[in-house]
């Protein structure tokens, strides 16, 4: 995680019996200041994601997501509304006349293709967050630590919180049912709406896009998340509105983890620390006490 300490403010004080020169360098030069505040807290008791606070990370992460709407202003709001509406335009638009131009230009190479990308909303994605945990750990690096949890929470809420139940709840048949794209039986029926991989693919892009901070980062990593969207309407497994869906759900998840384990990791570090150090000169004495908030 980027440092956020601040430059340490110098409180000097004590009994100062003369000037001396010696009293006033160690003062305007005070003992090296302690070691990152960030890389300190890695592994401390009161750090967010250390091993034994994470299922207690979990279910914070599972109640911000949940409790999320009750926070929404009217932009979030109008936000939520036109992503519906999206979903439910490709469903009406999209849904049959992609399932037909797919059916009309299917070829091996698309096909090859398309199992080959989908792979990525599996179980590739799942080691990929567990290999950057496991990196950061063995690196002493926060921010890449930090990476891979947010990735695996943000995976476990969006397909067991939101994704399987919506699933269970819709009851869509699959285009490769050849039911057609309204064929809705809640409960009892298809696995069709959303689309898990997708919102695998998209949880991790998203989480990638908001660690990284880079325009690059974030076309890369949603591009490749998108061609997964595609590969299963390739595949005839979801229609458009099943991958829209999907998408949705995966970006929104990792936005919200993010943010709120983000605000954790800044509260958990921008606890004051203090340092006390003897400043002896001839003729003179005192003391520096260094803050870092």
């Amino acid at each position: 995680m980027r440092s956020l300490s601040l430059c340490p403010l110098i409180l000097s004080t004590g009994c100062l019996f003369a000037d001396s020169p010696a009293l006033i360098a160690s003062i305007m030069n005070p003992p090296p200041a302690e070691a990152p505040l960030g890389a300190t807290l890695m592994g401390s008791p009161s750090d967010p994601d250390r091993f034994s606070n994470l299922p207690r990370l979990l279910l914070d992460d599972t109640g911000h997501v949940i409790s999320a709407p009750s926070r929404w202003d009217r932009s979030d709001w109008i936000t939520a509304g036109t992503s519906a509406a999206v979903v439910l335009g490709a469903g009406l638009l999209l849904d049959h006349a992609m399932d037909r131009a797919v059916v009309k230009h299917a070829n091996g190479s698309w096909d090859r293709g398309a199992k080959a990308i989908q792979n990525l909303g599996g179980t590739p994605s799942v080691l990929i967050a567990g290999g950057t945990y496991l990196a950061g750990v063995a690196f002493k690096d926060p921010e890449v630590r930090a990476t891979g949890i947010d990735t695996m929470v943000t995976m476990g809420i969006a397909q067991l919180l939101l994704t399987l139940p919506l699933k269970v709840v819709a009851g869509r048949s699959r285009p490769d049912d050849d039911k057609g794209t309204h064929d809705f039986h809640p409960f009892h029926g298809g696995q069709s709406f959303p689309s898990g991989h997708t919102t695998q693919a998209f949880a991790l892009a998203s989480v990638i896009s908001e660690h990284a901070d880079r325009p690059w980062v974030s076309a890369l990593s949603y591009g490749l998340a998108g061609l997964v969207g595609l590969a299963r309407v390739e595949q005839r497994k979801h229609f458009v509105s099943d991958v829209v869906a999907g998408g949705l759900i995966g970006t929104f998840v990792g936005k919200t983890v993010v943010s709120h384990n983000q605000s954790l990791r800044t509260n958990a570090r921008s606890k004051v620390s203090m340092s006390f150090a003897p400043m002896v000169g001839p003729g003179s004495y005192g003391f520096s006490l260094a803050l870092k908030f």
